[in-house]
């Protein structure tokens, strides 16, 4: 018996581009997120929502601090960061999405109490969920860590600098990452609240980014 098919027709059916409704909130939405994995850094960004007290005042980065070392606990092991006014980026390492999952809600838990006593006010803080973006070549973790370490030079348009509501002073290879000559700066002992890099990529991988 010959199999008959349908025609195509106009009208409901199949997923469409620019179909559904438009996401007019600017807060990240839930998209499955990418597999995390020991050998691969992520980039990690959570977003404060309007109105709310700058978080790098001293209180909130002590706050800040306090909540890196509970994310580490869970899991997280936060490379380097960068807290501007209202956001947060962070570079890092997990071994899977469970344990991003863990740190992630253990930073932002505590983290967001104490933001929310600051500024007086209720509910959420944070401009929907983080982003996070996984590392897999060389040139993407150069890049991220560029970024990172350099965000708030970035921001305010002035040239590289150490910006002390980072942590650039526990970097010490500049040349390598913005190729050209700066002055030798000798980078600081880690704090317990972040962690060394473990992967390749974020240990000396990025170093072969062409």
């Amino acid at each position: 018996m010959k199999q008959l098919e349908f025609k195509k027709v106009k009208g409901w059916g199949g997923k469409r581009r620019g179909a559904g409704r438009k996401n007019k909130s600017g807060t990240l939405n839930h998209m499955k997120r990418d597999q995390a994995r020991p050998q691969y850094p992520m980039h990690i960004t959570l977003k404060l929502r309007r109105g709310l007290i700058s978080l790098r005042g001293p209180k909130m980065m002590s706050a800040f601090q306090k909540s890196l070392e509970q994310a580490k606990v869970k899991g997280l092991r936060v490379i380097h960061f960068a807290v501007e006014s209202n956001h947060v980026h962070l570079f890092a390492e997990t071994n899977n999405n469970r344990k991003l999952r863990a740190g992630m809600a253990s930073l932002a838990g505590r983290y967001g109490r104490v933001i929310r006593k600051l500024s007086g006010g209720r509910g959420s803080v944070f401009n929907g969920r983080y982003h996070s973006r996984v590392l897999k070549t060389p040139r993407e973790t150069k890049n991220a860590l560029a970024y990172v370490l350099l965000n708030h030079s970035k921001h305010e348009g002035v040239a590289p600098y150490r910006d002390d509501k980072s942590s650039a002073a526990y970097f010490s290879e500049w040349n390598a990452l913005l190729g050209g000559r700066y002055r030798k700066l000798p980078a600081e002992d880690i704090p317990d609240y972040l962690s060394g890099a473990e992967s390749w990529l974020a240990r000396v991988g990025w170093r072969r980014a062409s």
